[in-house]
């Protein structure tokens, strides 16, 4: 059986309003949330996989998937962004960009406090 994690129209999120038990075939009506690993697909969602199975040792996702450690932590990194979280990494660069454009005269300090204001 396909998973379906996403339209394969459009790529938009599902709305499931159905569901039904696979042994006794009971249905049930209504609206339902699903998961936030729905907007993983079976590539990315295997991966996950790996890493859990791996306890997160990149070593042993190398070995397993027979990928490159820049290739897992590329991964790793698309897979965390996915799911909403920034890396450090990313915040600081963020921070020296806004703190750049205030010293170029690009924005002014009120601007400035602003956006720095949302990488607390």
């Amino acid at each position: 059986m396909n998973e379906l994690t996403c339209c394969p129209y459009c790529r938009g999120d599902f709305r499931i309003k159905e569901v039904e038990c696979s042994r006794c075939q009971t249905q049930i009506k209504g609206h339902f949330k699903t998961n936030r690993f729905h907007m993983f697909n079976p590539e990315e969602l295997l991966f996950i996989e790996f890493f859990l199975k791996n306890e997160g040792n990149i070593k042993l996702m190398e070995k397993d998937l027979g990928i490159s450690y820049p290739t897992v932590k590329s991964r790793l990194k698309s897979i965390t962004k996915t799911l909403g979280y920034t890396s450090t990494e990313s915040k600081a660069n963020d921070r020296i960009t806004i703190l750049n454009e205030l010293s170029e005269g690009k924005i002014n300090i009120k601007e400035a406090m602003k956006n720095l204001g949302e990488y607390k």
